[in-house]
Parts: C-alpha cells; sequence; structure tokens
C-alpha cells in the first residue's frame, strides 16, 4: 500500500511539474509600443505603425512563437508628450514585465524614453522618432532604431535639391523643437557640402499642429528663396498643403522636405489636392521596390489593414528583428539580447538591413523624388527617385565617436 500512494504520489508530482513547466512555455513574451495613437499625427503614423506590429505578431505566432512562447503587445498612447511616454515606458517595465519597448514618432518622446531605458536597462527601439541625437550624441548602450534618422533623409534630400535644383537661397520651415532644428542643421550641413555659397535667406518656427498656415505662407511667397527646405510632418504636411493650394504656392515655389513623400499623409489627399511636383521622401516607396518580402508584405498590408503602408514598416520589420536576437540570445536577458542586437543582420522590405554596433542604427535608405499623379494610383506619390548610398546618408562611426565625446 504504501508503495502504491508512493508510486502514484510520483506520478502526480511528475505530472504537475509537467503542467508547470508546459505552462512557463507557453509564457507570452511581452513587448510594449508606445506611439501617439491619438489625433492627426496619431491617425497619420502611430495608427499604420501598430497595424504594422499586430501583422508581424501574428504571423510570428501563427509559425509557433519565439522560443516556443507567444508574442505579447501591450500598447500605450504617449499623446506627444515627453513625460506621458516616460510614465508609460515605467509602467509597462515594472507592472507588465515587457521584455522591450517600442515606437514612437516624437522625438522629444523618444529621447525621454531613451533615458529611462538606460537607467532601467532594458532595450528601447523607436521605429519612428528621426532625430539624429537619439541614436546619436545621445545614443547609449540600450537605444536602438529601426527606422532612417534625420541625418540620412536630410542628406537625401540635400542630394536631391542640389543635383535637381541647385538654388543658393535657402528658405527654412519646420517644427519648432528637437526635430525640426535638427533637421535643419542637418540638412544645411550636407546642402552646402554640395552648393559650398548656399546660406538661409529666412526661417519660420511653427508649433506642432498649428492651424492657421497664411502667415507663414504669405512670407515664404513674398521672399526672394530659390526653394524652400520644410521638415513639417504628419498632420501639418496634410493641413499646409490644403492652405497652399489656395495660393498657388507649389506653381510658383520650389519645396522640397522628407516627409513630403511619405504615403502616411499622401494616401489621405486626393489628385486635385496635392502637394504637385513637390521634392519629396519615403522609408518605403513599395511601388519602386522589388523583392519577394515587400511584394508579399505591401499586398497583405493593404488587404489586412485597409491602409497603405509606409514608415509603419519600420515597426513590423522591429519585430521581427527583436525576433531575431531573442532566438540569437537563446532568451530575454536584455545584455544577451543587446549584444545580439549589434550588427544583427535583417531581411527586410527595403532589403538587407545591418545594425550598426557604433551607435545603434539601422542602415536603413531613403528615397527621393517629385510627387505626380498617375492614373494607376488613387493617390499622389513619389516618381523617378534619387537613392543615396546609406554608407554617405548616415554619419560615420567616426562621426558618432566624436559627436559623443562633445557632450
Amino acid at each position: 500500500m504504501k508503495r502504491f500512494f508512493s508510486c502514484k504520489f510520483i506520478v502526480c508530482l511528475s505530472l504537475f511539474l509537467f503542467l508547470i513547466g508546459f505552462a512557463h512555455a507557453a509564457e507570452p513574451i511581452k513587448f510594449g509600443f508606445i506611439h501617439s495613437l491619438s489625433g492627426g499625427i496619431g491617425q497619420v503614423y502611430g495608427v499604420p505603425d501598430l497595424a504594422g506590429v499586430k501583422m508581424a505578431v501574428k504571423e510570428i505566432n501563427d509559425a509557433g512563437g519565439v522560443l516556443g512562447r507567444p508574442l505579447e503587445v501591450i500598447e500605450r498612447d504617449d499623446k506627444l508628450n515627453p513625460e506621458t511616454g516616460a510614465r508609460a515606458a515605467k509602467d509597462l517595465v515594472l507592472s507588465d514585465k515587457v521584455v522591450w519597448l517600442q515606437g514612437n514618432v516624437s522625438s522629444a518622446v523618444a529621447l525621454a524614453i531613451s533615458a529611462y531605458a538606460k537607467e532601467a536597462k532594458i532595450p528601447y527601439i523607436t521605429s519612428a522618432a528621426q532625430s539624429a541625437a537619439i541614436t546619436g550624441e545621445k545614443g547609449h548602450r540600450y537605444v536602438f532604431r529601426i527606422s532612417t534618422n534625420t541625418t540620412n533623409y536630410c542628406r537625401s534630400v540635400a542630394n536631391g535639391a542640389a543635383k535637381l535644383w541647385g538654388g543658393k537661397k535657402v528658405f527654412i520651415l519646420g517644427p519648432d523643437y528637437e526635430y525640426g532644428h535638427r533637421s535643419k542643421k542637418d540638412f544645411m550641413d550636407a546642402y552646402t557640402k554640395a552648393i559650398p555659397d548656399a546660406k538661409v535667406v529666412g526661417e519660420l518656427w511653427p508649433k506642432l499642429g498649428n492651424q492657421d498656415w497664411t502667415p507663414y505662407i504669405s512670407k515664404i511667397m513674398s521672399s526672394d528663396a530659390d526653394f524652400v527646405y520644410c521638415s513639417l510632418w504628419g498632420g501639418d504636411v496634410i493641413s499646409f498643403t490644403k492652405a497652399a493650394i489656395n495660393f498657388g504656392y507649389f506653381d510658383r515655389i520650389k519645396h522640397c522636405g522628407q516627409d513630403w513623400g511619405n504615403m502616411e499623409a499622401l494616401s489621405k489627399m486626393d489628385k486635385q489636392v496635392y502637394p504637385k511636383g513637390v521634392l519629396g521622401g519615403s522609408h518605403y516607396p513599395y511601388w519602386i521596390i522589388d523583392n519577394p518580402i515587400s511584394n508579399q508584405l505591401s499586398g497583405n498590408f493593404i488587404k489586412e489593414t485597409g491602409m497603405y503602408p509606409g514608415l509603419s514598416i519600420s515597426g513590423y520589420t522591429t519585430v521581427y528583428a527583436m525576433k531575431n536576437a531573442l532566438e540569437n540570445a537563446g532568451g530575454t536577458d536584455p545584455e544577451k539580447v543587446i549584444d545580439a542586437l549589434e550588427n544583427l543582420e535583417i531581411d527586410s522590405a527595403v532589403g538587407k538591413l545591418v545594425i550598426r554596433k557604433c551607435d545603434h542604427q539601422s542602415m536603413w535608405p531613403f528615397w527621393v523624388g517629385k510627387v505626380i499623379v498617375t492614373k494607376d494610383k488613387p493617390w499622389p506619390h513619389i516618381s523617378d527617385a534619387i537613392l543615396l548610398d546609406p554608407s554617405q546618408g548616415y554619419r560615420s562611426c567616426e562621426e558618432i565617436s566624436q559627436a559623443r565625446a562633445q557632450q
């Protein structure tokens, strides 16, 4: 009888331990997605980015997950506020026990979360915020970017403007915070290398979400500038365009800017009210790119979300990059995951990407072309794109080292 109970106890214990092990194996790997998910900017950038992230999570989970565990995304709205974003990051780490953080379109919010990530020693990957300082002079071990940055796409736009226009008098229009001012610096640094005697003849700095563009348009049109470099983005691109059309602005003014070719904004315009002839940039012009990953992903994204893919593909790509890093690290230990992310190569919709070890910046390409309309597409888009080699678009590791030494 004792032997029977002993055997029964062993069987029950074994079953109990098996169930614990099974439950543990099935425990999801959680990550935090923090982005602007409300308002005009949220609809243009945050909502599509989240859709791309959820697509990646579903694909990975349907294929068996990561290390035998499903992924789970927990989303938070940063409301474009650095303090709100930092609080959300802290709550996700301490309460929800997330393994990594990702997202953000505001560079100010990204810098706040980056500071917390450094303190908490947790990987943070921005997939939309663009200030070069994030992975440059303010970079550190725990922050990464799988997207472009201001240096690369400002150099790309400067390269296009120099080749197509070559004007010497530049007017600057940009949002009055870190991103806008950094964009001006990066653009003019690159443009004056191509056109040495170029100079700024005027600059205007509206707040994000500005509603009255008439004073800005009037000042630009009365200037003697050869062209305008504009770092407005998101909903501001749409509202500026609607206002500028009434002044015949795009028929009279040469206008360029990195976010003026992005599908997030252009897909919300029609063929009558759009920035005709503007030199704009795109993180993912899928109608130009021809590779198996892009061809499948772009079609699936449109079909499943009802939206057009653009910068949102960087959020999708980030999830797959983290999958690879977790598998290479053999677990979720943050230090091992960071080591795995450094110099990681990713097969993506924009081609093979490498995350540099020196600054944790991915070498994401950026396309620049003139905005046109055609019969085969329902929205304006860039055409005849110029692609600057990413090795020339991003600061070198030596430049990064020097910038950090000056801090």
